[in-house]
């Protein structure tokens, strides 16, 4: 017989975790921020694997005029 804690936490851990979990249709979006860079990606869970992916490292730096214009 498990504790009554422990249970309503699985409880609790199962429902947050369909909640979030991605489709094909809505894929599920993760972002992880770095002191330097952005990075976000989706992912589809059915399949378990990441559909696209990108990062504000790949994207070349503007000048300080071209922002300007």
């Amino acid at each position: 017989m498990k504790n009554l804690k422990t249970e309503k936490r699985l409880r609790r851990k199962s429902k947050i975790k369909n909640r979030i979990r991605g489709t094909k249709e809505m894929p599920r979006l993760t972002v992880y921020r770095s002191n330097k860079h952005i990075y976000a990606q989706l992912i589809d869970d059915s399949i378990g694997k990441t559909i696209v992916a990108a990062s504000d490292a790949k994207v070349k730096k503007r000048s300080a005029t071209e922002k300007s214009n």
